[in-house]
């Protein structure tokens, strides 16, 4: 039940594939920033990030205006929208993979309960990229005029839960880190 899609992967692999899928996370992320640069102004101050938060129909518009009114923000908005395809791709699989190698290697054991909220937490980012998917969809049914209330809701809902899952990764991640690294500082002093 509780197993990582990478579990068949040997330690020289998984040290590959973790280095090839940073450098496309690194590629992807940066062309994303790079389409960003257009979008951030005063009604969209996180840029794309918030067209995907903007919970109602009425604060979407006004962020599709606000890009409207500067020169190639809605030509920066398309390829944000439809590379995000790839992006959500890139980070999914870089953060899986290094949840998998998290509890790999600092909760070894699959009978351990940190190692099974790792397998969880990793199933959670792989919703969060089908999540994201689904926002994507929606915010492109209002980019292109489609402007309706549900689809406002739909991208919020999505990005909201999408954002969770990805921020609960992270801070597994982290919050094992941590806790090798007291382990270690621990049994260094005794």
């Amino acid at each position: 039940m509780f197993t990582s899609p990478f579990k068949k992967l040997s330690n020289a692999s998984e040290k590959r594939l973790l280095l090839i899928a940073f450098l496309i996370f690194l590629l992807a992320a940066s062309c994303m920033i790079h389409f960003d640069t257009l979008l951030k102004n005063d009604v969209a101050p996180l840029g794309i990030i918030s067209f995907e938060l903007a919970s109602t129909l009425d604060c979407s518009t006004k962020i599709l205006n606000s890009w409207q009114a500067t020169e190639g923000a809605m030509n920066s908005a398309a390829w944000s929208l439809w590379f995000d395809y790839i992006f959500m791709f890139a980070y999914g699989f870089l953060l899986c993979l290094i949840i998998h190698r998290t509890a790999r290697i600092v909760w070894k054991q699959p009978e351990n309960l940190g190692y099974r909220l790792g397998i969880v937490l990793l199933r959670m980012v792989i919703f969060a990229v089908f999540l994201d998917a689904v926002e994507n969809f929606a915010l492109l049914q209002l980019f292109y005029g489609d402007l309706q209330s549900h689809w406002s809701t739909l991208a919020f809902a999505t990005a909201t839960i999408k954002f969770i899952n990805i921020i609960f990764g992270i801070l597994y991640v982290i919050v094992s880190l941590i806790i090798v690294g007291i382990k270690k500082t621990s049994h260094v002093k005794k």
